[in-house]
């Protein structure tokens, strides 16, 4: 990050609004806090730090104007902003230490340069955790990416597969409708319509109508299919009627007959067979086929960089190794007790244990192994 309204833009990727207009508040507040302690270069650790401890939050925003959006003497609104701030704080958590990375990386620097490839992507159960990481660092290429490239950079292809599993990006909007531009083709892969719609609202509709050449896959809901073949569109056709006339005046009239009808309907994109689809470019459209390509894995498809991501569980400890507080008084460890084991010739061996008297008697079971039963 190098100018302070980055720090803006940063925040707004992290903290998305709702549809409720109510709660713009609980959403702006993080946002401009958040870029405030953007200000002071922190590391990811230290910004946990301090959304755990509130007391750093007012430390850093004393004598600013943000320091009335978090007063103690409004506590509920303290408490909401606080906690819409530290939603992020578990992303963050994931994110390596300085002195635990081999090398670094800068969206700013690779821009510059532009070599080699970005893959951005998760496992199914980390997904929700890294959600606005990811939205975070797309949404960052697209902004340092807007710019007109010069002679020797050469365009960046955006390959956005499954859109609908990111937080909405603030900056692919503008991407997609300034791309003429900047000229890095992008590339949206989705199910359906009313994902997008329901990310983006109504700009769902712009950043459709920007797409330069789609191509529609089967779909077996009839609201989109009905989509996918307006999307396709319609065409004129025109028909030769012709009248005959009988009685006292034989003969026949030919008229010109002109209808419009979908070229594709919807329900020849219902029943489309796997690997097949409908391509439309401009006003050329076209129904092909493509063959499922096995490409041979050369690499690992995903290493797992945390280690000790797991969570690791003591062996629990046998009651009778705890201390107890039988009456006001500690039981010491080495307590007086008696243990019985069945004769070595019965078929169910068991063990038992029994307490001191003067205790209150319950069931116990000792983990002992007597090797295989016979």
């Amino acid at each position: 990050m190098v100018r302070r309204a980055e720090a803006r833009t940063v925040a707004a990727s992290l903290f998305q609004p709702t549809n409720d207009k109510k709660g713009e508040f609980f959403i702006e507040s993080p946002q401009k806090i958040f870029a405030h302690l953007l200000l002071e270069l922190p590391s990811p650790q230290q910004l946990v730090q301090w959304m755990s401890h509130p007391e750093e939050i007012d430390h850093r925003v004393k004598n600013t104007e943000l320091a009335s959006l978090i007063d103690p003497s409004a506590p509920h609104q303290r408490s909401g902003v606080l906690g819409s701030l530290s939603l992020v704080a578990d992303s963050f958590r994931l994110l390596p230490k300085k002195t635990d990375a081999k090398t670094e990386w800068t969206a700013r620097e690779w821009s510059k340069n532009r070599q080699g490839w970005i893959f951005i992507t998760s496992q199914p159960a980390e997904r929700e955790a890294l959600r606005p990481l990811h939205s975070l660092w797309i949404d960052m290429l697209v902004l340092r990416l807007l710019s007109a490239p010069t002679p020797e950079q050469r365009p960046v292809w955006f390959v956005l597969d499954e859109l609908a599993s990111l937080q909405k990006l603030p900056q692919l909007h503008t991407a997609i409708t300034e791309n003429r531009k900047s000229r890095n083709p992008i590339v949206l892969g989705f199910q359906g319509k009313a994902q997008l719609e329901v990310i983006y609202g109504h700009l769902a509709e712009v950043m459709l109508s920007q797409l330069a050449t789609k191509i529609f896959l089967k779909t077996t809901e009839p609201n989109a299919a009905e989509w996918v073949s307006r999307a396709i569109g319609k065409v004129e056709i025109e028909r030769m009627k012709e009248t005959h006339f009988d009685g006292s005046r034989d003969g026949r009239n030919f008229s010109l007959d002109r209808q419009t009808e979908p070229l594709v309907l919807d329900s020849e994109i219902s029943g489309l067979e796997n690997l097949n689809a409908y391509l439309k470019h401009g006003n050329y459209v076209t129904r092909f086929s493509f063959p499922l390509l096995e490409v041979p894995a050369s690499k690992p498809r995903f290493i797992e960089r945390l280690e000790d991501d797991f969570i690791v569980r003591e062996p629990r400890k046998q009651q009778n190794e705890r201390p107890e507080t039988t009456n006001g008084e500690k039981r010491s460890e080495s307590a007086p007790r008696t243990e019985s084991t069945p004769a070595d010739n019965e078929q169910n061996r068991q063990s038992s244990v029994s307490k001191p008297a003067g205790e209150p008697q319950e069931e116990y079971k000792a983990e002992i192994n007597f090797g295989p039963r016979i």
